[in-house]
């Protein structure tokens, strides 16, 4: 089987309807079109998944209520298949003409039984605003990823890039603290590791990712940008397995199988960039490391007590850098960056009425400390969130009813800081304060179908701990069947965020600041079409108001890095936990269209993807609009692959406009520059990545050697401006270089 292709799969099977099942059933998988067996399909009953070996034969364990099977794989089509009495089937599958998925898939709050419940919604059903589903297995795998499924999230319209390829999501113009990033419905602070190096979880581990550009449901609140929707898989319980990869920057390793009658999976992965690069680097390079932990495990049955699928994860980074200072000094800058999630999800069903209750809690980390000529400076504030989620849904005659609370809090500590020396760019007072909150929220919405129309309606009302504040916030969202292919989508609504701890802070801080809001539309005509052809073409347009804007905005905006600075800036001032006086005075205005044309053959797979856009904003009285600092006028990816046999070649173009940046236009009586406020704009982003796999399969799974060729044609490209004082001028910040991304992974069957 080529684990290349990317989609999702459709099954073939003759098998008779019975009143009861066998315990275990064994099958064995074939391609309709080669007759081949197919190793690395995923066949799921309710509680169990199995994957078919390398001669594409599976053993799996039925419940006592199980009647069907789903069978799933990449390039293939997937469908749910009835049991009969017998013991064994032969199941054929047929290539899919599915690239990426463009469906009405609502945001979930968490991974759900193999075999979802009747309220869940399909990619098949018709209600919600356009959404894309990934397969994060598959999509890893797309050139220029690097094996990392959020990065191949960045191939779809709407995702922008950041410079250098820094960590951190931009969807339709939002700024990153706009938009949110769930695991297995938990939000979690950081998507990547340093410098965007790899996302904090392993692609191997996950089952899915969907990317919600805008128009969230009710059941997501406190953000007014995109959503970024990460599912974690089940173990396997049918037996112990292990696997993992082997690459220039980082190891993994993961292991799965039952354990107390449910089962395990448990993964760990570390960097060692700064070992191998230690020894070459000038002495004064920042080396970062990192390493994350991942445990989930599955225990009960939704069905009848229910079903507890507790889970951590973990994840550091650290970097150093060390260079001589005077007086026979050395200097030393430390940054570590840590959090850590604990979960407990409760899945419970009952007929046509589904519960899940997910309790959480965790902490993030930050800690600077800096030694200069025997000067130390620290910074130091832990924050530990916490909160619980419900949700009860239950399945009607015309749709569906959803319903829930989110209540989420946190306690951030004291802080100690010694950041406020003369010269310094990040200043920071210290502080004795800490701040403890707690946000209310709740929401429900509905799903009914008309004829050809579907239409879902919701509510979402939320009362904010850190500034007392209550809103509202209204949704809808509708679907027409045009055709058999053909489906138009729609959604608006409003969408209320928030103030950071550290905005409200009264040391340093606005205690009165409110939250932002913004007002959001978009519509979508998307399909598919005969010999393997699909896609999606759309508009959007969303108005901001009350934003935050920084009355002291000379402080940490480092305008003397032009373009790059201001996206440190916009990166960072969430995740620090530092505190800066804002005011509801700004503005924000996003408008674009997207386009989407994907086709899938057996042996090709092609995608363009394409956005124009416009982001702006305006920060208060006496201002203009300006261009927003990562607005991207023109945002293009060309992808295409070919599998011949054992090996898969694929190339991806990506060309960016460039970004806005403040020029430097002269200097002042003391001879520091001046700066034309985002009047400059940056040259265009151009970049060829080249990838080849190949697949050795063994008895006990498969082996993969991959090249993931980045930037291949060596380009510059200018990420960025730098002031030169003495000059008056600015000097370009070239991007990265030929980057080759060399690994081995081992996947079990």
């Amino acid at each position: 089987m080529h684990r290349w292709g990317i989609g999702v799969a459709t099954v073939a099977v003759a098998a008779q309807v019975a009143v009861a099942a066998p315990a275990r059933v064994s099958g064995i998988v074939i391609d309709e079109q080669s007759g081949e067996t197919l190793a690395g399909v995923n066949v799921s009953s309710k509680y169990d998944t199995a994957v078919t070996a390398a001669d594409g034969t599976f053993v799996i364990s039925l419940a006592a209520d199980d009647d069907q099977l789903r069978i799933s794989a990449p390039g293939y089509r997937v469908r749910t298949i009835a049991l009969g009495p017998e013991d064994s089937v032969r199941i054929v599958l047929t290539p899919s003409n599915e690239l990426i998925e463009v469906s009405g898939t609502a945001p979930r709050t968490g991974p759900l039984p193999p075999a979802p419940p009747p309220f869940r919604m399909t990619p098949e059903e018709p209600g919600a605003g356009t959404t894309y589903q990934l397969s994060a297995t598959d999509l890893r795998m797309l050139p220029g990823t690097a094996n990392d499924a959020l990065r191949a999230a960045q191939v779809l319209p709407g995702v922008a890039r950041l410079p250098f390829s820094f960590g951190g999501i931009v969807l339709r113009g939002a700024a990153p603290r706009d938009s949110v990033v769930f695991l297995d419905g938990i939000e979690v602070p950081l998507a990547f590791h340093f410098g965007g190096i790899t996302s904090f979880y392993p692609s191997g581990m996950l089952a899915d990712l969907t990317v919600r550009n805008s128009g969230l449901d009710a059941d997501t609140g406190r953000a007014s940008g995109g959503l970024i929707s990460m599912t974690s898989r089940n173990p396997r319980t049918d037996r112990w397995r292990t696997g993992g990869s082997i690459g220039l920057l980082d190891s993994g390793v993961f292991a799965e199988g039952p354990a107390y009658g449910g089962g395990v999976i448990v993964g760990l992965r570390r960097s060692y960039f700064d070992i191998v690069a230690g020894p070459v680097a000038a002495e004064d390079t920042p080396l970062p490391s990192y390493w994350d932990m991942q445990l989930r495990g599955t225990f009960g049955d939704p069905r009848k007590s229910g079903r507890v699928s507790p889970m951590l994860v973990f994840a550091i980074d650290h970097m150093t850098q060390v260079e001589p200072g005077r007086d026979m000094f050395e200097n030393e800058t430390e940054l570590t960056s840590m959090f850590i999630r604990i979960a407990a999800p409760y899945d419970r069903t009952w007929g046509k009425t589904t519960l899940r209750v997910l309790p959480w809690f965790g902490t993030n980390q930050l800690k600077f400390r800096s030694r200069v000529n025997g000067n130390i400076e620290r910074f130091e504030r832990p924050l530990y969130p916490g909160g619980i989620r419900s949700e009860l849904a239950r399945a009607t005659s015309w749709g569906s009813v959803r319903g829930g609370v989110d209540v989420q809090g946190g306690y951030l500590t004291n802080y100690q800081a010694g950041l406020g020396h003369s010269g310094d760019i990040l200043v920071q007072m210290n502080g004795e304060t800490d701040l403890a909150w707690l946000d209310k929220g709740a929401w429900a919405d509905t799903t009914f179908t008309i004829d050809r129309v579907t239409f879902k309606p919701g509510m979402r009302a939320e009362l904010y701990g850190l500034n007392d504040e209550a809103v509202l916030d209204p949704r809808l969202s509708f679907s027409v069947r045009l055709t058999d292919r053909l489906t138009l989508r729609e959604s608006l609504g409003r969408y209320h965020q928030p103030p950071t701890p550290g905005d409200v802070d009264p040391n340093g801080g606005n205690p009165r600041l409110r939250s932002s809001y913004s007002d959001s539309a978009s519509v979508a005509l998307d399909g598919n079409f005969a010999g393997g052809w699909a896609g999606s073409i759309g508009g959007f347009f969303t108005k901001g108001s009350a934003l935050g804007v920084r009355v002291d905005n000379e402080l940490m905006d480092f305008k003397q890095l032009g373009g790059l600075g201001p996206t440190f800036s916009l990166l960072l001032e969430k995740q620090l936990g530092l505190a800066f006086y804002r005011e509801n005075t700004g503005k924000a205005r996003n408008v674009g269209a997207e386009l989407l044309v994907k086709r899938v053959t057996k042996e090709w797979t092609w995608l363009l993807s394409y956005t124009l856009a416009r982001a702006e904003r305006h920060d208060g009285p006496g201002k203009g609009w300006r261009p927003f600092e990562l607005d991207q006028r023109h945002n293009l990816n060309v992808a295409a692959s070919r599998t011949l046999g054992p090996w898969r070649f694929g190339a991806r173009v990506h060309a960016v406009s460039g970004m806005p940046y403040s020029p430097v236009i002269g200097s002042d009586p003391d001879g520091k520059p001046i700066y034309d406020p985002y009047t400059g704009q940056l040259p265009m982003f151009f970049r060829l990545d080249v990838r080849i796999d190949r697949i050795w399969q063994q008895c006990w799974g498969a082996v993969d050697l991959y090249f993931d060729l980045q930037n291949i044609t060596n380009r510059r490209n200018v990420e960025g401006r730098e002031a030169d004082e003495l000059n008056q001028t600015d000097v370009d910040i070239r991007g990265l270089p030929i980057m080759p991304f060399i690994g081995v992974e081992f996947i079990p069957s």
